[in-house]
């Protein structure tokens, strides 16, 4: 595991199990799990070339963007990217990377997607998880005219590639893993 990889572990594992982490969670409608899924740059940079038709001189919103490696990579593509994160956890552990890679062009946001409907209209909201999906989508599709899930149209595409908890996981639907 990378140096990267563990450090975000443990902040994952310190924060989501205090009990100020439940209750924060529960105040902002938190429902998706504090895990990850674009990790690295391959990955994003990866996602980004797969649905770069699809944003390409748009304005975009990523839901639950984490520490908004995707977004990044988005923002070389889009018009504009605004990148959604409630959990605090992924904000604050990538201010950094923000800080010396950000485009003007993009804006990472601290807080829950719902707290910008009607603020921020978008013409293609991105959704990159396996936790929460339907509630993610819903809440894209209050924000953009089109909702892509990343995860599902790959899977979807090439179930045999994906590894079986994550297809799982995706099928339920209250995601948060306690």
């Amino acid at each position: 595991m990378s140096e990267i990889s563990q450090m975000l572990e443990a902040v994952r594992r310190t924060v989501e199990s205090s009990q100020a982490y439940e209750s924060y969670a529960e105040r902002h409608n938190i429902r998706s799990a504090a895990n990850l899924t674009v990790t690295d740059a391959e990955i994003a940079a990866s996602i980004a070339a797969r649905i770069e038709d699809r944003i390409r001189d748009k304005v975009v919103v990523e839901i639950g963007g984490g520490i908004g490696l995707l977004s990044l990579y988005m923002a070389a593509i889009a018009r504009r990217v605004y990148c959604i994160e409630a959990n605090p956890m992924w904000a604050a552990s990538f201010t950094h990377l923000l800080i010396e890679m950000k485009p003007k062009n993009l804006s990472y946001i601290f807080g829950a997607a719902d707290e910008f409907v009607g603020v921020i209209a978008a013409d293609v909201a991105v959704i990159c998880t396996h936790s929460d999906v339907a509630g993610m989508v819903a809440m894209g599709t209050q924000l953009a005219n089109e909702a892509i899930d990343v995860y599902g149209e790959m899977i979807e595409a090439k179930p045999s590639a994906f590894d079986p908890l994550a297809r799982e996981l995706r099928a339920l639907p209250d995601r948060r893993l306690r």
